[in-house]
């Protein structure tokens, strides 16, 4: 079907796919660049992920820090170009976001403890984290649960407040099933389903896609992840929708393994999982109730990565080839009455409709539930689970002699994190690799236009966000709420200033 056959039922220049943050950024961008713009949204709700988000957006105060830092979290995966407008948008990022948040009044600070990167590399003393504060009369959106962090939820009402006063339409449950093209490949409009109804909406300078990742595909995980099952949390609309529009019409893919996410707990009446309760970068002093053992209960890693969320769930995805299987899928989560009593192990977050849930403070809900097991020796433990009672016992004995020395010799788990374990009754609870969000996605240049596999634009198509992220080997924990800002910027202005394609 050519354009001159098809019966457009909507109009606009811009048409964004996605109402999570970097959808919003990049609506408003291309509004204030004199664009007519149109939100597709395929939930009942706006939000995406970014609600979710534990709030600390990642900035940089020095921009060659920034790129020395950048460079070598990317690890050789991203182009010296790309990193080099990332950097610039972290050093840029509080200014504009403060901008943004005078429409409600929002507070924007520096975010306590927030200063150095992850990792030892050069420049990682640039960094450092904003977050929104406090919003007047803001008490949370009832369709996320985030427990008491509201700071995810803060950012994207700055950025729903904006879209709002600009009177951006947005239309939720109306999920984009497909982009249009030209007879030359350019992307001028798409097929969505509008009131029930497939209708085709123009997009007369550009389409940006903001529908995010592909957490919730089974297929797409088990074609670019090794290890399997990993278990998604979050927004169930993250089915790769972007990704697979994007290749119909030619999109290269980038960072397709990559994600960002830990080990965490899954069971079956929960569509979501649920993860463990620490979240972002490692406290070295925050005492940690459990260690993680694997089939055979060893074990077999540092329980506590520098970046938690980020690559804690990779030692669980080895694979055996003696015997043939992931010999850490699942892994075991042990611990003892003192560690029950420390405080909950999980954190869930969703805006799943229907699977929100409050971890007890104390863990005994879920050890009544059946969910978390409850034996009174360690021979029981070792009996109930099907492992060697002797290689549990040393397994334990180590580790205490490990806690009572203040040192892990085997993982270099940091002193102040290492709690005994040896007061009955213990516990156990399967963990599986957990996934926060996915990277990977259409690769794009560092104007968010699209790339073919040759490295050429795709004609009027753009990705922002989590949808073929930046992020290619290390993530910077916060960036991926840097990347809503930085890509919608970028992308919401360059699409405004298209010719239309008419």
């Amino acid at each position: 079907m050519t354009a001159k056959n098809i019966e457009w039922a909507l109009e606009t220049d811009v048409v964004v796919v996605g109402a999570g943050g970097a959808g919003l950024v990049s609506a408003i961008n291309a509004h204030d660049q004199g664009a007519r713009v149109v939100i597709l949204e395929k939930m009942k709700t706006v939000g995406g992920i970014t609600v979710l988000a534990g709030g600390g957006v990642k900035a940089a105060w020095d921009l060659d820090q920034a790129i020395a830092y950048l460079t070598k979290t990317q690890g050789g995966r991203v182009g010296e170009r790309l990193i080099e407008v990332f950097a610039r948008g972290l050093v840029e990022l509080p200014a504009y976001l403060r901008e943004l948040a005078k429409v409600n009044d929002a507070e924007v600070v520096v975010r306590e403890g927030s200063h150095g990167g992850i990792y030892p590399f050069p420049g990682a003393t640039t960094i450092y984290s904003v977050t929104v504060k406090d919003i007047p009369g803001f008490t949370g959106y009832p369709w996320a649960h985030t427990g008491k962090n509201l700071n995810g939820q803060r950012l994207f009402k700055v950025f729903l407040d904006n879209v709002e006063q600009r009177q951006i339409p947005i239309h939720t449950q109306s999920p984009v099933t497909s982009l249009i093209t030209d007879g030359e490949g350019a992307v001028i409009g798409v097929w969505a389903d509008l009131a029930g109804q497939r209708q085709a909406i123009r997009a007369n300078k550009a389409v940006i896609l903001a529908s995010g990742g592909f957490e919730f595909n089974e297929k797409l995980k088990k074609e670019y992840f090794e290890a399997t099952p990993v278990y998604a949390m979050g927004n169930p609309g993250n089915t790769g929708d972007g990704i697979l529009m994007a290749q119909k019409v030619g999109a290269a893919l980038w960072h397709m393994w990559h994600y960002h996410g830990s080990y965490g707990f899954k069971f079956g009446d929960y569509e979501t999982a649920f993860r463990i309760a620490p979240g972002g970068a490692r406290n070295p002093d925050r005492p940690i109730a459990w260690i993680v053992v694997d089939k055979e209960a060893k074990r077999f890693m540092n329980e506590l990565h520098p970046a938690v969320q980020d690559t804690a769930a990779r030692p669980l995805g080895l694979y055996d080839a003696d015997i043939p299987d992931y010999p850490r899928i699942p892994a075991y989560l042990i611990f003892d009455e003192n560690g029950r009593k420390l405080g909950r192990i999980a954190n869930p977050l969703t805006s799943h409709p229907d699977h929100q849930y409050v971890w007890s403070e104390d863990n005994s809900a879920e050890v009544a539930r059946g969910w978390i097991k409850k034996y009174s020796t360690v021979e029981e433990l070792a009996q109930g689970q099907g492992w060697d009672t002797l290689v549990l016992q040393a397994t334990l004995q180590r580790w205490n002699q490990g806690v009572e020395a203040k040192t892990d010799p085997d993982f270099k788990r940091p002193p102040g994190t290492l709690l005994p374990i040896s007061e009955a009754p213990y516990y156990v609870v399967p963990v599986w690799p957990l996934l926060t969000n996915t990277q990977g996605g259409p690769e794009h240049d560092e104007r968010q236009r699209v790339l073919d596999p040759y490295g050429e634009p795709i004609p009027r198509l753009y990705s922002v966000g989590e949808l073929g992220s930046f992020f290619g080997h290390l993530y910077l924990l916060g960036g991926n709420l840097s990347e809503v800002v930085i890509s919608g910027r970028i992308a919401g202005t360059d699409a405004a200033q298209l010719q239309d394609w008419r």
